[in-house]
C-alpha cells in the first residue's frame, strides 16, 4: 500500500449528494437510501415552484439542499462549540529561505526539468486537518512573467492543479486548500527551472542525514518539507528526486482544523436532519419567492385549493418539517461522541452532558 494518500480541496457537494437525493432525475442513488420524496417533495412539486433562477426542479432542490447543509453544519458546530478548541489554526510557517545571500545561486536545471518544494502532511491518523497554501514566491528575475507552477500528488504521480505565477520575486496569493481526512498527504509544487535562482533551503539547519543523504526538514508537528527535482509529460511525474535546494521557491502555509471533513465523516447521522432542513428551505421558497416570480404560471400548485388554503397547507408542512428537524438534530447530538483528536477538540465527553436544545 502506498504510504501517502491525497485529497485535494474537499467538495462538500460530493458529501451531501451521497446523503439525500431526488427520485426521477437520473442522479446517483444516495448511499443512505434517503430521498426528499419520502417527505412528500418530488420533481412535479419542485417543477411548479421554479423561478427564472432555475431551469428545472432538480436545480432548485440542489440549491436548497446545499443551503440546508450549511445551516445544519452551523447548528451542529454551534452546539458543539464548548467542546471545540477556539484556536483552529494549529500552525503556520513559511517553507523556503535563502541559504546565504541572493548572489549564491542554484544553476538552472534546464528545459523540461522542474524544481520546487515537496510537502508531506501527516495528521497522525487522528485529526481532520486542512493544509492551507496561502502564497508562493519565486526568487527569480521580475522579467520572468506568467510562469506555470504545477502541483502534483506524489502518491499517484498525477497533476492536480496548475497556477500561473505572474511576476518573479513577488509574493502571490494562492488560497489552495488540501484536506487530510486523517490521512497523509504528499504534494510537490514545482516550476520549469530554466533560469538561475538563489539557493533556497526549506529550513535553516542541516539538510543532510548522517550518511550524507538529503533529508526532509521537520517544519512543524504535521509538516515535513524537502526540495525536489522532477520531470513530467505535463500530466504525470516521470522521474523525481529529493534536492537540497528549492529552486528559489518559498511558500507560506497554515494547518487548521477541518470541521467540514469531520461532519462529512458522520454524514450518515446527519442525513435525516438534512432532509428536514432541506424541506424547510423548499417550503419557505414556495411561500415567499415562488408565488411572485414563478415561471410556470399556467400550472396551479395543489390544484383545487384556493390561495389561502394553499398557503396554510405549505405553512403547516414547513412547521412540521422544522419541528422534526429540531427533534432529529437533538437526538443526533445527545449521543454523539467527539473525535479522538486533541488538536481540534478539548475532550471526548459524550456531548449530551454539555448540549441542551431549547
Amino acid at each position: 500500500m502506498l504510504p501517502f494518500l491525497f485529497i485535494f480541496v474537499k467538495n462538500s457537494n460530493m458529501c451531501i449528494e451521497s446523503l439525500l437525493g431526488l427520485r426521477g432525475c437520473g442522479t446517483a442513488e444516495p448511499s443512505t437510501g434517503l430521498y426528499i420524496d419520502d417527505l412528500g417533495i418530488n420533481t412535479t412539486f419542485l417543477g411548479q415552484l421554479i423561478t427564472d433562477q432555475y431551469d428545472q426542479g432538480l436545480e432548485l432542490f440542489e440549491a436548497k439542499r446545499e443551503f440546508a447543509w450549511r445551516k445544519l453544519s452551523s447548528d451542529v458546530l454551534t452546539r458543539l462549540s464548548p467542546m471545540m478548541k477556539s484556536d483552529t489554526v494549529i500552525e503556520g510557517k513559511r517553507v523556503g529561505m535563502v541559504l546565504t545571500n541572493y548572489s549564491n545561486v542554484q544553476t538552472a536545471l534546464g528545459a523540461g526539468n522542474y524544481g520546487g518544494i515537496r510537502l508531506k502532511i501527516d495528521p497522525n491518523n487522528l485529526a481532520y486537518l486542512n493544509f492551507y497554501l496561502a502564497d508562493i514566491n519565486l526568487a527569480i528575475a521580475s522579467t520572468n512573467t506568467n510562469v506555470p507552477v504545477l502541483i502534483f500528488d506524489m502518491t499517484t504521480g498525477k497533476l492536480i492543479d496548475t497556477i500561473t505565477y505572474l511576476t518573479g520575486g513577488l509574493d502571490q496569493y494562492l488560497g489552495k486548500t488540501f484536506a487530510s481526512a486523517r490521512r497523509k498527504l504528499d504534494i510537490a509544487i514545482v516550476y520549469e527551472m530554466s533560469m538561475n535562482a538563489p539557493k533556497f533551503i526549506t529550513k535553516k539547519g542541516s539538510c543532510l542525514s548522517c550518511g550524507g543523504g538529503i533529508r526532509e526538514s521537520h517544519i512543524c508537528p504535521f509538516v515535513d518539507a524537502v526540495g525536489i527535482e522532477l520531470t513530467t509529460d505535463g500530466t504525470n511525474v516521470l522521474t523525481s528526486a529529493n534536492s537540497k535546494y528549492t529552486a528559489g521557491m518559498s511558500v507560506n502555509y497554515n494547518v487548521n482544523c477541518d470541521r467540514q471533513g469531520w461532519l462529512c465523516s458522520i454524514g450518515g447521522l446527519m442525513a435525516l436532519p438534512l432532509a428536514y432542513a432541506t424541506a424547510v428551505e423548499i417550503y419557505n421558497y414556495a411561500l415567499t419567492v415562488s408565488p411572485n416570480q414563478r415561471v410556470n404560471t399556467a400550472v396551479v400548485v395543489n390544484r383545487g385549493q384556493n390561495k389561502t388554503e394553499l398557503q396554510e397547507g405549505l405553512m403547516a408542512a414547513r412547521d412540521i418539517a422544522a419541528t422534526r428537524y429540531g427533534e432529529e438534530l437533538g437526538a443526533m447530538l445527545q449521543n454523539m461522541r467527539l473525535p479522538d483528536d486533541a488538536h481540534c477538540w478539548d475532550c471526548r465527553k459524550n456531548i449530551k452532558y454539555v448540549t441542551a436544545l431549547p
